[in-house]
């Protein structure tokens, strides 16, 4: 029997031959066991090279199916050709799909209208360009558009034709910029202001940079970005059991950032209030307990169970005449954001050690000179107002020497006074 003629005609790319057929092929081969003539069978079909990847998973599903079929009823035949040929006659009458290699007709293969070169469209077209009017080809085009839902495109074809000559020039030159524009890269400084505005790690950062990478910049940048939100490293002191930051270099960096954030805003200023500027701040300290960790310090008797930290936060820049006028106000004042950490210890929350920090901050911020500012070829002074309102009830105490909690820290009466 013969393989390659096909019993009846198939679909393309294959061809029908019945199962009498194969399973003659298959018993020629004179092999041992039916297994063995089946996958031999199989291969000699798959020798050829030519086949494409779809006719060969679509064989293989099928001789899956055939392979299966022929185990069950020769082994429901004792394994008796004789009886297997007597038995299954009209199943042996069916066809099994066989694939075939497509030969390519000599000469180049026709190709679709819209892969066509512009020349080859020009030929096709010719006839009807010549026998209709532009106006019925116009027409036309608009309405197959909106058959085929493309709406937009034929609203936009009735428009520059049927409007002013100058209309199409006009599509074409703003076509054409929004072609050779491309999208600009995010800023690092505003990419920083959404990785903390998302408050997203920086994992996160780095999966959503991956869906753009020309937009986000690499998180890198971000970094140094972060660098510069920090004050100089000379002007911080860290050791074992403490870390501070100069106040007024940690003001200075403040100030700096904000006239970065407001320079538009601060060119409109008029004189007066320029010379008038000045940020209002609120800062405070307190204690508290933590985990205490396994971390060794330099001297025994220090320990990491307490915290003891002062910070404050921007409120205002204001200008004018007694500062009414309000440059710019902090959005959230109650929340970590803006915070500025001034000095945190590793000690216990006392009367004495709340004492010696507001000693240490007064005399900080009485140290305090005005923060230059760069606008414009002019030079801007920035001064500073600090006022210490973060404060808890503990601390009041200690800041006016109140020993007893049953006192007015303002007045020292008791609640036996008051009622």
């Amino acid at each position: 029997m013969d393989l390659d003629r096909p019993d009846c005609q198939g679909p393309s790319g294959v061809k029908l031959v019945t199962r009498r057929n194969m399973f003659d092929r298959m018993q020629a081969l004179g092999l041992p066991s039916l297994e063995e003539k089946l996958n031999s069978l199989k291969d000699q079909i798959l020798s050829c090279d030519n086949f494409t990847e779809d006719q060969i998973e679509s064989f293989k599903a099928s001789f899956a199916r055939f392979k299966s079929q022929t185990k069950q009823r020769w082994v429901k035949a004792h394994k008796k050709e004789d009886v297997f040929l007597k038995y299954n006659q009209s199943w042996l009458e069916g066809t099994i799909e066989i694939p075939v290699v497509i030969q390519k007709r000599p000469g180049r293969p026709p190709k679709m209208f819209e892969e066509s070169s512009e020349r080859t469209k020009r030929r096709k077209t010719e006839e009807i360009r010549a026998s209709l009017a532009k106006e019925f080809i116009i027409h036309a085009a608009q309405v197959e558009l909106r058959k085929s839902g493309k709406r937009d495109a034929s609203d936009i074809l009735k428009e520059i034709t049927t409007s002013s000559p100058l209309r199409a020039t006009k599509y074409k030159k703003a076509f054409s910029e929004t072609k050779t524009k491309e999208p600009t890269q995010l800023a690092p400084l505003e990419a920083l202001s959404m990785f903390v505005e998302a408050d997203l790690t920086r994992r996160q950062y780095k999966v959503i940079r991956n869906t753009n990478k020309k937009f986000f910049p690499c998180y890198s940048l971000l970094q140094k970005e972060k660098q510069k939100c920090y004050p100089p490293t000379e002007e911080c002191n860290v050791t074992n059991s403490s870390a501070e930051s100069n106040l007024q270099a940690l003001v200075d960096l403040t100030v700096m950032r904000l006239s970065t954030y407001l320079n538009e805003v601060l060119i409109t200023l008029r004189e007066e209030e320029k010379d008038s500027l000045k940020v209002i701040c609120k800062w405070g300290c307190d204690g508290s307990q933590q985990c205490q960790f396994k971390q060794t310090f330099e001297n025994d008797a220090d320990s990491g169970a307490n915290i003891f930290q002062s910070c404050f936060v921007p409120l205002r820049l204001v200008c004018g005449k007694e500062g009414k006028n309000i440059v710019w106000e902090n959005p959230t004042p109650s929340s970590p954001r803006y915070c500025r950490p001034i000095r945190f210890r590793f000690v216990k929350e006392s009367t004495d050690v709340t004492q010696e920090e507001i000693e240490y901050i007064n005399k900080s911020i009485q140290g305090l000179q005005p923060t230059r500012v760069n606008l414009q070829e002019k030079e801007l002074l920035v001064r500073h107002v600090f006022i210490m309102t973060m404060v808890d009830g503990k601390v009041c105490n200690a800041a006016t020497g109140t020993k007893s909690t049953s006192k007015c820290y303002i007045c020292g009466a008791t609640s036996k006074e008051f009622n």
